[in-house]
């Protein structure tokens, strides 16, 4: 015991000095700012701060640049909104009336967050196992048999008929299923494995052809039996784009059950029990409160109509001998709460209009008090878990009030003081800067994706000889239904765009007519035709006149912004601590992190 204690003690000291080192490091201040007034505390940057900010940029805005160089750049962007932070502190913008309101808001957003991340992404967090097993099912095509019953027990019983009992699923499935399926013997259309509803994916994702799943709980309950279980006829090769694709589909797969999974135990553990007299009597109260209030409900209506009677605050009449029983009652931590009549009478007053219910019967009143009670749910496990304590919550409320700060601060002094171009100024700018509406050579294209090169050899060798059109090779060969559904064809592909960039070099390149040699493509090899080729033209003044409003006046807003930028560093001291910048990453390794991470590997071209 004395041995397993000491090795403890050393882990939990290792762990504190690499935790220590790794804070010591992120509170590295590389910039401090101060007011040459002292009319504002002094503002620092951390290397941690810097950080958390190159981890939440998108690729597209990360400096390709090693070295100090790069981390420069990139505080330079934070010193800007540090600089404009100031400025809005100067003339009170934290007090400002929407301060409240956002506080509000983000409060309860940051810590839905965070319990989110602890309940549910956390634990539905896939291994690269877990991946390649959801790839493997993922366009596999089921043919299903279903048993759809009301109650559990008919459907565990149904289940042990079909198993146990040895009988045939599908006269079971015409004798008691509910679904319209039912009368032909529970058959379902044959779909891929992806495009079933996610807990019907779970429950057959490991059967084989005549396997029967358990019951699941699908609002009715279902039972489902394999009939077939086919695997594509070609899989792309799950690495770059594809793979970062799939694994962000995977994943929100995941957390989507997880999710279901959270909240079904949180609603169980609820139990809330509903008096049905009770509940009946809300729903007549309603009606007879609705009928008063908006008469013609249910009468045809134009639009704005319907949307005002949908948006009327009703709130049943209740008599005081009513106001007393007992609607529902539920738990939320173990501790039974009570809703009688008229407490549900006072929670229809703090509701929208657009809420309330109107005329939906007892279900349309027991959705909306269910819904309240997983409400209460969340905040009390949020509560429960101390968030809005903790300095990751202080510290996203008060980036959050920065931000609001900076935005009033640009309405104020940016866009307020840019005025709106005038058409005499559009047009000159229009025509000092008609490069920049050149539109480039394009071209309308054909093409079909085959699974392998030898198999794209044979079919061009079939469309030069005219012995295959490329409608009937994209209906024997494609493996992209996208293709198969467009004939191949895309129009108006523009030199040096971003879509479909194995079509790049051959588009380009062929004539009208000529068909290209295989080219390596996502799934396979590619065959393109150009169909036509449009030469490069610029955009008229009608054309382009809203595209150079809109960049003159951003022009303009930069211009200005500069300049107040360049009036609030006039009255501040920028201190760069130079010997912390090393505690800054490397951009330039952060955006190769990330384009490895998207998958945003340069594409390989055929023959090469």
């Amino acid at each position: 015991m004395r041995r397993f204690m000491a090795l403890a003690l050393v882990v939990v000291v290792a762990a504190a000095v690499v935790c220590g080192c790794a804070k010591s490091t992120s509170d590295k201040v590389v910039v401090r700012i101060t007011d040459n007034e002292g009319k504002i505390p002094p503002r620092t940057v951390t290397a941690g701060y810097v950080n958390e900010r190159l981890d939440k940029m998108i690729v597209p805005y990360i400096p390709d640049i090693p070295g100090d160089e790069g981390r420069r750049r990139i505080i330079e962007d934070v010193i800007r909104k540090e600089l404009l932070v100031i400025q809005a502190l100067r003339l009170g913008l934290d007090t400002h009336e929407y301060q409240a309101g956002a506080r509000e808001f983000h409060s309860q957003q940051k810590a839905e967050m965070m319990l989110r991340a602890d309940v549910i992404e956390k634990p539905s967090t896939l291994s690269q196992k877990d991946i390649e097993d959801y790839y493997t099912v993922r366009e596999m095509t089921f043919q299903l048999l279903e048993i759809a019953t009301e109650t559990k027990e008919e459907a565990e019983a149904a289940y042990k008929r079909v198993t146990e009992g040895g009988e045939d699923f599908a006269r079971v499935a015409q004798e008691i299923s509910v679904l319209p399926s039912g009368k032909e013997g529970g058959r379902m259309p044959i779909l891929e494995w992806k495009n079933y509803h996610p807990l019907v994916r779970v429950a057959i994702q490991h059967l084989n052809n005549g396997d029967v799943s358990q019951p699941v709980n699908m609002g009715n309950w279902q039972v489902f039996k394999v009939l077939s279980r086919k695997d594509p006829a070609y899989r792309t090769p799950l690495e770059g784009q594809h793979l970062a694709g799939v694994t962000q589909e995977a994943q929100a797969f995941a957390r989507g059950l997880k999710e279901h999974e959270v909240n079904m135990a949180w609603m169980a553990a609820a139990d809330v029990q509903f008096d049905e007299g009770v509940l009946a009597l809300a729903s007549t109260r309603t009606d007879e409160t609705v009928a008063k209030q908006i008469p013609d409900m249910g009468k045809p209506a134009d639009v704005e109509t319907r949307m005002a009677r949908a948006a009327a605050h009703v709130v049943p009449e209740l008599p005081d001998e009513e106001k007393g029983k007992v609607l529902f009652t539920y738990k939320i931590g173990g501790k039974k709460k009570t809703v009688t009549l008229g407490d549900y009478q006072e929670i229809l007053k703090g509701t929208e209009g657009m809420e309330t219910p109107k005329g939906d019967g007892p279900q349309g009143i027991e959705r909306l008090l269910r819904n309240r009670v997983h409400a209460e749910i969340i905040a009390y496990e949020i509560d429960k878990r101390g968030y809005r304590n903790t300095r990751e919550f202080k510290d996203y409320l008060a980036e959050r009030a920065e931000e609001l700060m900076v935005k009033l601060l640009y309405e104020a002094d940016v866009i307020n003081k840019v005025s709106e171009p005038t058409p005499i100024e559009v047009r000159e700018y229009y025509e000092t800067h008609r490069a920049d509406y050149a539109q480039p050579p394009s071209a309308d294209v054909q093409h079909v994706i085959v699974p392998t090169e030898e198999i794209a050899n044979a079919v061009r060798q079939q469309l030069l000889a005219g012995q295959t059109t490329f409608e009937k090779a994209l209906d024997l060969h494609a493996t992209s239904s996208w293709l198969k559904n467009n004939k191949g064809i895309v129009t108006d592909y523009y030199q040096g765009e971003q879509r479909f960039p194995y079509l790049q070099e051959p588009t380009f390149r062929l004539r009208p007519g000529e068909i290209s040699e295989p080219i390596a493509a996502p799934g396979g090899f590619a065959i393109v035709k150009v169909l036509k080729r449009n030469p490069e033209r610029f955009l008229t003044l009608e054309e382009a006149g809203p595209r150079a409003a809109q960049s003159l006046v951003g022009e303009r807003r930069e211009a200005r912004l500069n300049q107040l930028l360049d009036e609030i560093r006039a009255t501040v001291t920028i201190e760069t601590i130079d010997g912390n910048l090393q505690y800054v990453r490397d951009t330039a390794e952060v955006l190769k992190e990330k384009k490895a991470a998207a998958g945003l590997a340069a594409p390989s071209r055929g023959g090469q």
